[in-house]
């Protein structure tokens, strides 16, 4: 039910990403810049071995500051990937001072969302209400293929807004973070966990998803 609603969206929506003009009076406008992007890949931990007792959840975190953590609690590990660059990994299972080793296929999976997606930090999404739910999309991808036209559609009141562009069309659930200035801002989350799913049949993941987060203050 949900697909047919989602293609019936983009077949109304092609005439505005085709750039066809609305002929509608703007209304509304919200421009949601791109700070900061992240990759959050879970994938069940391995079988241990008799020497190396099962810790729990591992939990890997790495930065474009050169750092990293780790973490176990409960059987299941979590990969987070920011920007890009390169650190360290250190980590703590149920102790200090143990090291928590880095899945290579978490990496990867978290470097192949942050290299794909669609619009890189730089970038912007702006959107233009011509109507109460929908509108004419404007995308800075801060990439080569540079700013682009699209549509999008977002119902009031709800946490999710649909967009389509090139030849990308998802759903961002809009939530908010607590930024470094103490303010909270606009994070919006796309669900990849069904593609990476199907990209690595073998892999057991149970979730991907790539956070973008902009300077846009939440209200």
């Amino acid at each position: 039910m949900k697909h047919t609603v989602i293609t019936a969206l983009l077949l109304a929506a092609l005439p505005l990403a085709n750039g066809c003009s609305d002929n509608s009076e703007v209304f509304y406008s919200i421009s949601y810049p791109i700070v900061r992007i992240e990759a959050q890949v879970t994938r069940p931990e391995s079988e241990p071995t008799p020497e190396e007792p099962s810790t729990g959840e591992g939990t890997e975190t790495g930065g474009n500051d050169g750092t990293g953590s780790g973490t176990g609690t409960d059987g299941t590990e979590t990969g987070t990937g920011t920007g890009s660059g390169s650190g360290s990994d250190t980590g703590t299972g149920e102790g200090e001072g143990t090291e928590e080793p880095v899945d290579p296929l978490v990496a990867q999976i978290q470097a192949e969302v942050l290299a794909e997606a669609p619009v890189q930090v730089g970038g912007r999404y702006v959107l233009d209400f011509t109507r109460y739910n929908r509108g004419p999309l404007t995308v800075d991808t801060a990439s080569e293929a540079g700013t682009v036209q699209g549509a999008f559609f977002k119902e009031p009141g709800a946490s999710e807004i649909n967009l389509f562009f090139l030849e990308d069309n998802y759903a961002c659930t809009i939530s908010s973070y607590r930024d470094t200035d103490g303010k909270y801002k606009v994070l919006l989350t796309v669900d990849l966990t069904e593609i990476y799913q199907q990209r690595y049949p073998s892999a057991g993941l149970t979730k991907v998803v790539r956070q973008e987060y902009t300077s846009t203050p939440s209200n």
